[in-house]
Order: C-alpha cells, then structure tokens, then sequence
C-alpha cells in the first residue's frame, strides 16, 4: 500500500510540474512561424533537461504504483 501511494504521489508531483513548465512558457509572445510553441520556449529557456527529469519521475511513479498493486503479500 506504501509503494502505490508513494507512486501516486510521484506521478501528481510530476505531472504537475510539467504543465507549470508548460504553461509558463507559453506566458512569453514567442513564435514560430506565426504560431506560438511550447516547446521551442522551453527549449530558449534550456528547461527541455527539467522536462525530462519530471517525467521521469512521474514514469517512475507509475511503475512504483503498479508494482505496489501488483506486489502478492505472502
């Protein structure tokens, strides 16, 4: 039961911090080729490394959630 809240609680965390990032980024008036774009400002910012990290952690999470589901107590 640990490892499923522990799991929940890193997907949220990771979740959350990606779509801050993203939409942060789409606070400037940036665009490309008249439209704007989330990824090439987070890219100007050299966030994409961040990105990644809260990613996986929220990929980690799930893991660890279906793992704890998963794991058969004896």
């Amino acid at each position: 039961m640990k490892k499923v809240i522990l799991g929940s609680a890193m997907i949220l965390a990771g979740s959350i911090s990606i779509a801050l990032i993203l939409a942060g980024s789409m606070a400037n008036e940036w665009t490309v080729n008249g439209g704007f774009s989330s990824i090439w400002n987070i890219s100007q910012y050299g966030l994409m490394p961040t990105v990644y990290i809260f990613a996986g952690i929220a990929i980690i999470g799930l893991v660890l959630a279906v793992w704890g589901v998963l794991d058969k107590k004896d």
